[in-house]
């Protein structure tokens, strides 16, 4: 049913569930894990180094590559990218023809500044969209 799942991180607690439903998906599945870190270009402040910003990526990307690695999962792509959040994980599930996107839901006291990327992204998605809470 599924041959490409995409799990966006931000590298957080908050995405641990997501990590373990999307693990659990491609190996049922035995499909392509595409697990993705946006560096959102909207919020980067003068000054801010961008090597920084891609270490921390690389690092939530790694974290979850090792993760599916131990349970098994062999066939992982992992990106680190630039862009506004939401437009890029669209963009990146159509290029790349993902079948469902697998997100966590954040629930911190961020949700009351600015709008739900998991929101935005369920929202404007062509294909499921599994939010994990």
């Amino acid at each position: 049913m599924y041959d490409a799942i995409l799990l966006p991180t931000d590298g957080r607690p908050n995405t641990d569930r997501a990590i373990e439903e999307a693990l659990e998906l491609a190996s049922v599945h035995d499909a392509t894990l595409h697990v993705l870190y946006v560096i959102n270009s909207a919020e980067i402040a003068p000054g801010v180094d961008f090597e920084d910003l891609e270490s921390i990526g690389t690092d939530a990307v790694d974290h979850v590559a090792t993760l599916a690695a131990d349970n098994g999962l062999d066939d992982v792509r992992t990106t680190v990218t630039h862009g506004l959040r939401a437009r890029s994980i669209l963009e990146y599930a159509s290029e790349h023809e993902v079948d469902v996107l697998v997100m966590g839901r954040h629930r911190g006291l961020d949700r009351l500044r600015r709008p739900s990327l998991t929101k935005q992204v369920a929202s404007d998605a062509s294909v499921p969209v599994l939010v994990v809470g």
